[in-house]
């Protein structure tokens, strides 16, 4: 009976992976973490990425306001838009800021006026409602 055990475990093991690592985990993972991974795309004067390492502009600071919100932090990562998208798809990047356009892979949230909006994964449902609730809260 023990070798049937054994090979069941092992037949269930990927399954219990991939049931535990959600896809739609970007905003769990922000919390828990305390650090949002921010894709930045270069679009003065909406992002406007410094030296230093830093974001500025109204689109920087509306993610920063938004990830205080949740206790969280901006990690920047500036790029073109495709590359952040894909990182957006391999979880490595949990939102897109300064995109004029849109990408495969991301949808938009709520307009935020002059910051734009942000871009999340399309699998990505309780990050996108969240940041939406949180602009409706704003206005």
């Amino acid at each position: 009976m023990e070798p049937m055990r054994r090979l069941l475990a092992i037949l269930l093991l990927p399954l219990l992976l991939t049931a535990c690592s959600d896809p739609g985990s970007a905003l769990s993972r922000a919390e828990s973490t305390g650090v949002l991974n921010v894709g930045v795309v270069d679009n003065p004067p909406r992002t406007v990425p410094t030296d230093g390492g830093d974001v500025t502009g109204p689109a920087a600071d509306l993610i920063g306001d938004y990830a205080d919100s949740i206790g969280a932090h901006p990690s920047w990562q500036v790029g073109e838009l495709e590359a952040l998208a894909a990182a957006v798809e391999r979880g490595e990047v949990d939102v897109i800021i300064g995109a004029d356009g849109e990408a495969k892979g991301v949808t938009p949230t709520s307009s935020s006026g002059d910051a734009g909006a942000v871009l999340v994964g399309e699998q990505e449902t309780p990050l996108k409602e969240s940041i939406d609730a949180w602009l409706a809260q704003r206005d």
